[in-house]
């Protein structure tokens, strides 16, 4: 099963003797590249702090945002995404390590067992002196107030040490300036109490000793005379060391914490464990079956051995009760007529029966269609309602199936750095064609940054054909060096000076001239490990490691001139007020810079939960819906500039 296989890499990923090695990340190209684009933007500064917030205080992390929203927290230190958590509550963590806002480790980070302090999570202040509905009165102890959340130790990233900590703290004294009898003035820091810690484990040891992947902490606030002010806060902050190596390159980030579902209420009990919710748990899953992304040509020639039979989507119900519930995905290409629907209703059993989410297993009986064109993508959502009449319970996710002209096995972000020991030792990824011959025209590969760079080394770009499942003879070889981009979360095209002819099964790779960690991007959350091959003393050996390398083959036609790097087709798409009321919407697409300005602007399109367009308009930062039903859409822009895509989910309440 996939927990298992989950598990098993959690055992072995830290083997002293194994000649392949999983290391933490020493940047995080997500947050350095959203940092730079803020400071681009002077944007940097957070929101300033000035209004306290009024409970109840709630945040789930689904969010289109790397960084906590500011409408609750008041920093931005941890790492809000869907990469790192393994079984999570619902779709969506915040995770503290041991980077900062940045993407960068933080400086005081050095080689070692010494633990020290690096993420916080600090929340707004919070008037927690009084409450003001339904009728307003002045908080009480016996008004059963309780902070909750949920924590996993390191998901898929890097087990926090035994000697590391994930700590709660609530804030007893707010900072403040004093002046003293020489009228100078001092800045006296805040004041806090440690509330609650816990140490650092690796997932298995804490699913042994839990028998769940994420734990409850529920805990109460009576101390009314410390803590019921207007300005209360709390904190999370964890403990991390730097792994300790003889090389740099080795040397990383080792300490990731999970923490979801964080609620500060009042009327609570030690027994408030619902929160009725059916809720997707992970992102929405490629319709292919070998591939996140292949080139179209290649599809095109053998469709139907390359779509899934069934899609597996995990799903929450987070009631004591089961929920006859309706299903649907829609399959649509954005500006295109293609358009496949799917639905089914059934019965959706309680989370709190069994250990795992509930599992629903769609079929696929359609293929995306033929064409000669170069590329394609096609916009895929899935929408799961409640039948109870009167609820609003239901969730939807998006995302987007493309071909383009490389394959990939992964989702293009990277959550661990890949690396072999020993001077000489060889890589090897497996990709096989459905028409033979091909073009094998350059190589993108992603190199995560070590310490002081010390994995810029030079390395033999390697391509060999297939033996028996096997990289046989090598028919292209060439001593290149690793390249760190400009863009932080960019992947290097090496272009091949004279294309390789291709056929069947093949495969690229490298052979190291050191004993360096070149650190290739590492995606833990998508899983192609059995075409994964290492040859250190002889046979060549499948990779032990769960997931995928940010290493793909690029095929076909001649690459333009001048194209070193290509840019990822889909982004995030922020949308406020969300939920939204008044069909007013402001629009907010990080990295999109003056969208007004291409001969073609971009093109707003919403969509409802079967795939039907209900409004579609030019670009504009701010756009006027029609009056809608209440529910769940998906707002999509297309940018003709750049052929990018940006999504967004919008939920309009009446």
């Amino acid at each position: 099963m996939r927990f298992l296989a989950l598990l098993l890499v959690i055992l072995i990923q830290f083997n002293s003797v194994a000649q392949e090695v999983l290391t933490g990340l020493q940047v995080n190209p997500v947050v350095m590249s959203k940092a730079l684009e803020l400071r681009r933007l002077k944007n940097q500064p957070y929101l300033q702090d000035t209004t306290p917030v009024q409970i109840p205080f709630y945040d789930d992390f689904r969010s289109n945002s790397i960084y906590p929203s500011p409408e609750r927290w008041s920093d931005r230190y941890a790492y809000v995404n869907s990469d790192y958590p393994v079984y999570p509550i619902d779709l969506g963590v915040v995770t503290l390590d041991a980077i900062n806002d940045s993407g960068n480790m933080y400086p005081i980070a050095v080689p070692g067992p010494q633990a020290y302090i690096a993420d916080h999570l600090t929340s707004r202040s919070i008037r927690l002196d009084s409450v003001f509905t339904p009728t307003p009165h002045a908080l009480r102890p016996s008004d059963s107030v309780y902070l909750s959340f949920y924590y996993q130790p390191q998901g898929r990233g890097m087990a926090p040490q035994v000697s590391d900590s994930l700590i709660l703290q609530f804030m007893i004294k707010p900072a403040f300036d004093s002046i003293t009898p020489t009228d100078s003035t001092i800045h006296v820091p805040s004041r806090w109490l440690r509330i609650w810690s816990t140490p650092g484990s690796s997932l298995d040891t804490f699913y042994i000793q839990n028998h769940v992947y994420f734990k409850r902490v529920m805990i109460p606030i009576t101390d009314s005379a410390t803590f019921f002010k207007n300005n209360f806060r709390f904190q999370f902050y964890n403990y991390a060391s730097l792994a300790s190596a003889g090389q740099a390159s080795w040397q990383s980030n080792t300490d990731e914490w999970n923490i979801d579902d964080v609620y500060l209420n009042a009327g609570r009990s030690m027994n408030d464990t619902l929160r009725k919710e059916i809720r997707f748990l992970e992102r929405a899953p490629s319709m292919l079956k070998n591939y996140t992304s292949m080139p179209y040509s290649q599809y095109c020639n053998n469709p139907t051995n390359e779509i899934v039979d069934s899609l597996n989507l995990l799903i929450t119900n987070r009631d004591t009760i089961d929920r006859n519930s309706t299903y649907r995905y829609s399959v649509t290409q954005p500006g295109g007529s293609f358009n496949k629907t799917y639905n089914t209703t059934f019965n959706l059993t309680s989370f709190y029966q069994f250990d795992f989410p509930f599992t629903l297993r769609p079929p696929v009986s359609f293929i995306f269609p033929i064409s000669g064109a170069d590329s394609a993508s096609f916009l895929m959502q899935h929408v799961i309602t409640d039948n109870t009449p009167g609820s609003t319970l239901g969730d939807t996710i998006a995302g987007y199936q493309n071909f383009y002209n490389y394959y990939a096995y992964d989702d293009g972000t990277p959550e661990a750095g890949y690396g072999l020991k020993g001077t000489g030792a060889q890589m090897a990824y497996r990709f096989t064609l459905n028409k033979s011959p091909d073009t094998l025209r350059a190589i993108r590969m992603f190199f995560n940054r070590t310490l002081s760079n010390s994995n810029q080394q030079l390395f033999n770009l390697t391509v060999w054909n297939d033996n028996n499942g096997k990289p046989g003879d090598t028919i292209y070889s060439r001593i290149v060096n690793v390249n760190l981009p400009d863009t932080i979360d960019q992947f290097v095209t090496y272009h091949l000076e004279v294309p390789v002819r291709i056929s069947g099964t093949f495969y690229i790779g490298t052979i190291q001239t050191t004993d360096d960690n070149l650190n290739i991007g590492f995606d833990t959350y998508n899983d192609a490990h059995e075409n994964l091959m290492y040859n250190v003393i002889g046979p060549w050996v499948t990779s032990s490691f769960p997931g995928a390398l940010l290493l793909r083959p690029v095929i076909g036609k001649p690459l333009p001139v001048g194209i070193h790097n290509i840019q990822p087709s889909t982004g995030h798409l922020s949308l406020y007020p969300n939920p939204n009321n008044t069909g007013v919407i402001t629009l907010s697409i990080p990295g999109l810079e003056n969208p007004n300005q291409p001969a073609t602007p971009p093109e707003i399109k919403v969509n409802n939960l079967f795939g039907q367009s209900v409004f579609t308009s030019g670009y504009s930062n701010v756009i006027q819906l029609p009056d809608l039903p209440a529910g769940i859409y998906v707002v999509v822009i297309t940018n003709p500039a750049t052929g990018k895509n940006y999504t967004g989910k919008l939920v309009i309440t009446k």
